[in-house]
Order: C-alpha cells, then structure tokens, then sequence
C-alpha cells in the first residue's frame, strides 16, 4: 500500500510537465503549432491582453460567460478605473456579462463567442492562429490564414503586425530513416518549398518580435478567461501534492511502528 502511494506521488509530478507539453496540437497549413505557454500570474500580461481584446476585439466578440466585475477583481484592476477606460457601455455593472453589441442585436452568423476557444482550440492554437494572417487579394478581407485557411475574418492587427506574405525556401530532402539526403560530397540535398510567412520589415507598428509578445498577452488574457479559477487550482494542487508526500511519509513511519507489534 505504502509503496502504491509513492508511486502515485511520483507520477502526479512526473506527467504533469508532459500534460502542458501536449497542450498544442497541428495548426493545419502552418504546420505543428507554436508551443504557448500561459502566465496566468503575470499580472502585467492579463491587463495588457484585456486591454488589447477590448480594443480591437470587443465591438464583434463577446465574452459572454465572463462577468465585468470578475475579470477586474481577477486582474486586479480597480473597479473604477476599469469601467471608465475600457467597458464601452456605460450602463454595464459588475454583474453584468461581457456581452459584445453585435451578439446584443442577435443577428445570424455573428462572429463567436471567444470565452471558451483557448480550451477548445488550445491556447497554442491560438497563439499561432492570430499571428498567422498574410496578405491574399483573392479572398473578399484580403487576407487568409495558414491555420485557419478560408477563414471568413478581417486580419484586424495588419497595421499594428505590418504586411505578411507567402513565400518559398529551401528544406533539407529527408531519408526513410528521417536524416538528410547528402549528395556524394557531402552537401545536404535541398528542395524548393511553398507556404512560408514572410514578414515585410517596417510595415507595421511593431516588429515581430514586439508583436509576438503583443499577441502573447492577448493569448494569456483568453487562456484565463477560459477558466478564472486555474491559477488558483494550479496553487492548490501543489499544496495538495506537498501534503500528500508529506502525508504518505508520516504513513509510512506510522506502519513500521505497527509491524514492530507483530515481531
């Protein structure tokens, strides 16, 4: 029995480095998505990501499982000041959910609700998503997406990401046993591939870089409003864990006491 419990306990810290790690899944045209990796304790982050879907966000999507007075209070900004800079409805309260005005009018096809799409879509998913957008005039936004290809939304960030297009590049010809082909000097054999994103540099307001870590707190920001209650459950569950080690060694020290009655 003893020896069940460590075993348990070994594998609640062993697997959960392995459960975020297969957070991510494919990302269609783009490839294996970019790995996300949520800070749902950097304050700093969730208040940009706030600020940023209320901006840019907020007049086509709703948050409609999410209260105006929960997400302050999660993100500690203060009730004041968080419905005078970024709830648009002047009538909203606390209470009330974060219901955007289109979805108000109920008109058919309305763009989603994004409470839930970091955990439906995973939070890599996401992250990947919104920095996938080129330029494709044959479509009716001029704009398509690698991971969503066909998807029927304006790239709204393109003035703030800049111009990106499709481009080709050379990759490495690989063998039945997954290595590089070499050709008889020794040089790797390359072929032409399509369907790479190419940055134009200068053509936004941020560089990658900066947008990358625009788009990250955005993730982060819907990663918690996907569930309000994780960071604390994640801080629970160590407690939990440290207890049970802690609980599984005074067993064990317990048991060896009651066989010294049988000897």
């Amino acid at each position: 029995m003893i020896k069940s419990i460590l075993i348990i306990s070994f594998l609640s810290f062993s697997l959960a480095p392995s459960l975020n790690s297969a957070e991510g899944g494919p990302c269609k045209d783009y490839g294996d998505c970019d790995q996300f990796k949520p800070d749902l304790n950097n304050m700093a982050s969730l208040q940009r990501g706030v600020g940023t879907f209320m901006k840019y966000c907020y007049s086509c999507h709703s948050l409609k499982y999410s209260r105006w007075g929960r997400v302050a209070n999660d993100l500690q900004i203060p009730e004041d000041i968080f419905f005078e800079y970024l709830v648009p409805d002047q009538d909203a309260g606390p209470f009330d959910l974060m219901v955007a005005p289109i979805h108000e009018l109920e008109i058919d096809n309305a763009p989603p609700d994004l409470t839930l799409v970091a955990r439906k879509r995973t939070s890599s998913w996401v992250y990947t998503y919104l920095r996938a957008f080129y330029d494709d005039s044959s479509t009716t936004y001029g704009s398509n997406n690698l991971v969503y290809p066909g998807v029927n939304m304006p790239n709204i960030l393109a003035p703030i990401q800049g111009n990106q297009k499709l481009g080709c590049k050379e990759i490495p010809v690989l063998a039945k046993n997954g290595g590089e082909k070499r050709d008889e000097f020794g040089n790797t054999i390359t072929k032409e591939k399509c369907g790479y994103l190419k940055h134009q540099d200068g053509s936004g307001l941020l560089n990658v870089e900066e947008f990358d870590e625009f788009i990250y707190d955005l993730t982060n920001f819907l990663t918690y409003v996907g569930e309000p209650s994780r960071a604390e459950r994640e801080r629970m569950g160590v407690y939990a864990i440290i207890f049970f080690i802690i609980f599984t060694f005074l067993s064990a020290l317990l048991y060896r006491e009651y066989q010294k009655d049988y000897h």
